[in-house]
């Protein structure tokens, strides 16, 4: 998979590649060809805060063209306002710009594996606005797809899960239920094993697919 560099700063872009170059091929796209880029078989790093208005519309421009396209967005002073702006766009990440050199490694693998990466307060609140406008399928074919995924969990693990799927925080599920967090977050490992979920946001999407729950 090529990793691409989108930004003005240069010391910024020689830190990422300092940082990836390892384990990732990196490339710079110049900012007049993004308007035009439709490679879908690469990774997007971009300096948020480097970038003009109109390159940051190009950005997103091209994740509508290319969905299966992954974009990690970088800023220096992260904020929720922008957060949740850049993930709504079809981002797949969205952190601060300086981050440890194993951490970004972290983000990369997360987001290849198909995973979001963001702040947990962001993607609570993402995840909450998915629940207001989200309808419960009422396909009995989609339905019955998802239905075995459930069949496993204990009624401790159904207690945790119909908590979470309201877009209840773990500190939130622990006082509805009356456990700790520690509790809380073994019962949702246990959860993301036997549906094979790989996080809280694929989780509540395949537990709308069955009403019943």
């Amino acid at each position: 998979m090529k990793l691409f560099f989108v930004g003005n700063r240069e010391k910024v872009l020689e830190r990422w590649r300092h940082c990836l170059q390892s384990e990732w091929q990196v490339d710079q796209i110049e900012s007049g060809l993004l308007a035009e880029w439709d490679s879908p078989r690469g990774v997007l790093l971009v300096h948020l805060s480097s970038i003009s208005a109109e390159q940051k519309q190009a950005v997103f421009s091209y994740k509508q063209r290319c969905p299966e396209g992954i974009l990690i967005c970088c800023t220096d002073l992260p904020n929720e306002t922008e957060g949740m702006e850049v993930l709504q766009t079809g981002a797949n990440a969205y952190t601060n710009t300086y981050v440890t050199a194993s951490l970004l490694t972290e983000v990369m693998k997360t987001v290849l594996r198909g995973d979001i990466w963001a702040g947990p307060e962001l993607l609570q609140k993402l995840l909450k606005r998915l629940l207001r406008t989200m309808p419960v399928t009422d396909n009995k074919v989609d339905t019955a797809e998802y239905i075995n995924c459930f069949d496993g969990l204990s009624s401790r693990e159904r207690e945790v899960l119909a908590v979470l799927v309201t877009g209840a925080s773990n500190k939130e599920i622990a006082r509805e239920l009356d456990i700790t967090e520690r509790t809380v977050k073994a019962h949702l490992s246990s959860i993301f094993q036997k549906t094979g979920a790989t996080d809280r946001i694929s989780l509540v999407l395949m537990s709308r697919q069955v009403p019943a729950l």
